[in-house]
C-alpha cells in the first residue's frame, strides 16, 4: 500500500507549479481523471461503459463518432461540432486528431489509426455553453471505423461533461512518467476495492509477455482516499500502460479516480 503524508502535496508546491507552467526543461504534467457509474463485482476499467480498449499492435484502428447520437451535435449545429481525440499510434508516438460531428450519422473515420485512446474532447460547440447548455446535446460514443466496438464515450449524463474520463493513460515512446498522487472515491454506501496498474513493452507480439501487475491495492473503501507516498509510484517507461480497475461488493456503484502524471523526457 506503501507510505501516506498526512496532507497531500498542494498543486502550488513549486516544483509542480512550474512543471504545470512548462518552466521545467524536459518535465511536462499530464492530470487524468476517470469515473463509471454503475461499476459491477469484478474489475473493470475506471472509465464511462468500464472501456478502456488495449488491442496488440497489427489490430491498430481507425475510430469515429459513433452513430445514433443527436441531430444537434452536428459541424453545423448547435450542439458538438468538433471533437479531438488523443492516444498513441502503433509505433508508440502520442497522436491527436480532430473529427467532425455528423450528427445522428456515424462521422468520417480518422486519418490515424490508434493503439490506445486516452482522452477526448469536444473542441468545437455551435452554443456558447452555461450551467443550464452545455457544449454537446447527447453522449458521444467513439468506436472503431468499422462500427461494433467502442472505444470512450463523453457523457451528457445530468450535464455535457465536454471531455471523456478515462482512469488510465500509455506512456507515449520518448517518455518516463511517475505518479506522486492517487485520489480514489467510491459510493459511500458501497465496499469498493480498486487496483492502479501497469503493463509494460506494450508493443510485444508474441508470447513470452510481461505481466499486467498491480502497482498499489486500495481494498474495502467506501467514499474518498487519498494515496501519496513518500516517493512517487514509477518509474513508468515509454509504452506502459497505467490506469484503475475497480469493483464493487455488491450490486452497482459509482466510482472515480484521479491522478497526476510527471512526464520526463527521455535522453535524446
Amino acid at each position: 500500500m506503501g507510505f501516506y503524508l498526512d496532507e497531500p502535496t498542494r498543486a502550488t508546491d513549486t516544483f509542480a507549479f512550474d512543471a504545470a507552467r512548462g518552466e521545467l526543461e524536459r518535465v511536462s504534467i499530464v492530470h487524468k481523471f476517470g469515473g463509471n457509474p454503475a461499476v459491477g463485482t469484478s474489475f473493470v476499467p475506471v472509465a464511462v461503459g468500464g472501456v478502456y480498449q488495449t488491442p496488440q499492435v497489427g489490430s491498430q484502428t481507425q475510430l469515429r463518432v459513433k452513430a445514433g447520437g443527436n441531430a444537434a451535435d452536428d459541424a453545423a449545429g448547435n450542439g458538438a461540432r468538433e471533437v479531438t481525440l488523443y492516444g498513441i499510434d502503433e509505433t508508440g508516438a502520442e497522436i491527436s486528431e480532430a473529427v467532425a460531428t455528423a450528427g445522428e450519422s456515424a462521422s468520417s473515420a480518422t486519418t490515424d489509426s490508434f493503439l490506445r485512446l486516452f482522452r477526448v474532447i469536444v473542441t468545437a460547440s455551435g452554443t456558447y455553453a452555461t450551467q443550464s447548455a452545455g457544449s454537446h446535446t447527447a453522449a458521444i460514443t467513439i468506436e472503431n471505423a468499422a462500427g461494433g466496438t467502442d472505444w470512450a464515450t463523453i457523457s451528457a449524463t445530468d450535464f455535457p461533461r465536454g471531455q471523456s474520463e478515462i482512469g488510465a493513460y500509455t506512456v507515449p515512446l520518448g517518455y518516463t512518467a511517475y505518479v506522486p498522487t492517487l485520489i480514489v472515491t467510491s459510493d459511500s454506501s458501497k465496499s469498493t476495492d480498486f487496483l492502479f496498474f501497469q503493463r509494460q513493452n506494450i508493443l510485444e507480439t508474441s508470447a513470452p509477455y510481461t505481466a499486467m501487475r498491480q502497482v498499489v491495492e486500495a481494498a474495502g473503501l467506501a467514499g474518498e482516499e487519498i494515496i501519496q507516498p513518500r516517493t512517487p509510484f514509477g518509474p513508468f517507461p515509454a509504452l506502459t500502460d497505467i490506469g484503475f480497475l475497480a469493483k464493487v461488493s455488491t450490486g452497482t456503484g459509482a466510482v472515480e479516480v484521479d491522478f497526476e502524471i510527471i512526464l520526463v523526457a527521455d535522453d535524446s
